[in-house]
């Protein structure tokens, strides 16, 4: 599948559109490191992973787009045009227990992605 389509796929699965910052970040990032710790996850990995932490059951309007290579989920708000980045432990993902990390996606990354 192309990254077109893995993002309509997502689109689906969440049932709203990805952010255009989040979109640019999937083409420019996803799979990759940035900073020493924060992995974006690929468009392909975006379903699965997000299921496998049930983000829709305990973050509902949140999607996991990372990790911190430390057990924590790099989760954005989607219901913001400029996503909010926060992060939580993988094993206890509820918005009560988020970490605020940035105001905007795309400053946080291009920052290097300071925890």
């Amino acid at each position: 599948m192309t990254l077109n389509q893995h993002i309509a796929a997502i689109e689906a699965w969440i049932g709203v559109p990805l952010a255009h910052q989040y979109r640019a970040l999937l083409a420019s990032h996803g799979g990759q490191f940035v900073g020493e710790l924060v992995r974006f996850y690929t468009a392909d990995e975006i379903i699965e992973r997000n299921d496998c932490y049930e983000v829709q059951l305990y973050c509902p309007g949140y999607l996991a787009i990372g990790d911190d290579s430390g057990g924590r989920a790099v989760v954005i708000s989607l219901q913001l045009s400029s996503p909010v980045v926060f992060v939580v432990d993988h094993g206890s993902m509820t918005p009560d227990d988020f970490d605020f990390v940035a105001e905007s996606l795309l400053d946080w990354v291009s920052k290097g992605c300071p925890l």
